[in-house]
């Protein structure tokens, strides 16, 4: 009987699933990006001041970490708090999974504040 729970027990330790790493960052707003649609869904685009990496994601030549918000309506949620953020001057902390990447590889921020 104990070899058939160990031997349960060890199955389930095997096949448990496996959550994705969330990464935070916090900083000021170094640029803020948004595009027209000609450049498609989920181009708008911020960096932080001084996050050269988060995980995996992708960053731009002057080593900023690229940050991209969706295109609906919690993304334009977030684009208008990292709007106030950059016009202030206040710090934002943000949230990604770096699996959770567009085409290019850059991350879409999952929270802010």
């Amino acid at each position: 009987m104990r070899r058939l729970i160990f031997c349960l027990s060890l199955l389930f330790g095997l096949i448990s699933p496996g959550y994705a790493t969330l990464y935070s960052a916090t900083g000021t707003i170094y640029l803020l990006r948004s595009h027209d649609s000609r450049y498609g869904a989920n181009a708008d685009w911020f960096s932080l001041v001084g996050v050269s990496s988060l995980g995996l994601c992708k960053t731009l030549d002057g080593g900023f970490t690229v940050l991209h918000i969706r295109d609906d309506q919690k993304g334009q949620r977030m684009f208008t708090l990292a709007l106030a953020a950059k016009t202030s001057g206040t710090q934002l902390t943000v949230w990604v999974d770096d699996t959770i990447k567009d085409s290019g590889g850059y991350c879409y921020v999952l929270y802010m504040q």
